[in-house]
């Protein structure tokens, strides 16, 4: 894992957004975009540097893509940063 892919990774807040809606598990891409109230190919973009990153896994289930967190660790670390504010 590249801790510098990550870190940018993590550098927005749409993708914070994204994260925060996996965080208790697996989710569809079609629950993800509304609730980042982002455009479609704006969170594809945002899932695909994510991917690059090793935070995110993807799975084809039927014709749904579903996404989930590749360590549930990177929320531990998303906790711990908020703490420092």
């Amino acid at each position: 894992m590249d801790e510098v892919a990550v870190f940018k990774a993590l550098a927005d807040p749409t993708r914070l957004k994204i994260l925060e809606c996996i965080e208790k598990g697996e989710r569809c891409i079609c629950k993800i975009i509304p609730y980042t109230g982002k455009s479609q190919p704006c969170v594809s973009q945002h899932l695909k540097v994510m991917k690059h990153a090793n935070i995110i896994n993807e799975r084809k289930d039927g014709t749904k893509s579903m996404i989930k967190a590749s360590n549930e660790d990177i929320f531990k670390i998303i906790k711990q940063v908020k703490k420092m504010k």
